[in-house]
């Protein structure tokens, strides 16, 4: 296995349908095109032992994790203190961060917002100069806003960092319906352990009903994989390759 990632999304407003989640998705659409392999994605309240206990365990087996949203002054904003329990560790005061807010909120500074100037002792700050404020890292956790034109500034800056050896896709739409070739497709999956096989069938007006996928890190291994993938179906199942 490559690079792994776990997502925790934050946010009892994204679970009561307040707030339409984004950064999942997008996050999910990133992490495919670098080759990072997503493992998990979890949706949890503003709960901060819910939190903790998700992010020490996808610390633990992931080669990243990456929160979303709960840095901001409110109440309800616990992630930062999720992520030092997470650790035990305790939350200090970073100078640089007060700086930054201090400089941005002037004399609307009040003790909110002396509150995101609160950090998991060890936390690094990356970015400082690229960016307006930095993006915070606790070991191999990316702590993001939940703010979806936040997030994506700091993955952009983030994005070179993250290693990961591409994915290759090769994929067949087919005119008929999975009943018709799942056991040959299940023969195929067996003999071929390193390549992830996908059946997608689809109920609306579209050309094709369903799409058919093979996926992997090896290039050769994929295309012998869907080589013996197409040699097990009919050729008039197909209506195009991509």
């Amino acid at each position: 296995m490559g690079t792994t990632a776990g997502i925790v999304v934050i946010g009892n407003e994204v679970l009561t349908g307040k707030v339409e989640e984004e950064n999942a998705r997008f996050l999910i659409r990133e992490l495919y095109t670098l080759g990072v392999e997503l493992m998990r994605v979890t949706f949890v309240r503003d709960d901060v032992d819910t939190i903790a206990a998700d992010v020490r365990d996808m610390a633990a087996r992931y080669t990243h994790v990456f929160t979303s949203g709960g840095v901001g002054s409110t109440h309800d904003d616990l992630t930062l203190t999720a992520i030092a329990r997470a650790f035990d560790v305790p939350i200090v005061k970073n100078e640089v961060v007060h700086a930054l807010l201090e400089a941005h909120f002037g004399d609307r500074m009040n003790d909110a917002v002396e509150r995101m100037a609160m950090l998991p002792e060890g936390a690094e700050l990356c970015g400082i100069e690229a960016l307006r404020y930095p993006l915070v890292k606790m070991r191999n956790v990316y702590v993001f806003p939940g703010v979806p034109s936040f997030l994506r500034a700091k993955f952009d800056f983030l994005r070179p960092m993250l290693s990961g050896r591409p994915f290759v896709l090769k994929q067949v739409f087919l005119s008929v319906s999975e009943d018709r070739f799942a056991e040959r497709l299940a023969e195929i999956d067996a003999a071929f352990a390193d390549v992830e096989f996908g059946s997608y069938p689809r109920f609306d007006t579209s050309d094709y009903r369903t799409k058919v996928t093979a996926e992997g890190r090896d290039a050769a291994r994929v295309e012998a994989g869907y080589a013996a993938l197409l040699a097990r179906l009919d050729p008039s199942w197909i209506v195009r390759e991509a």
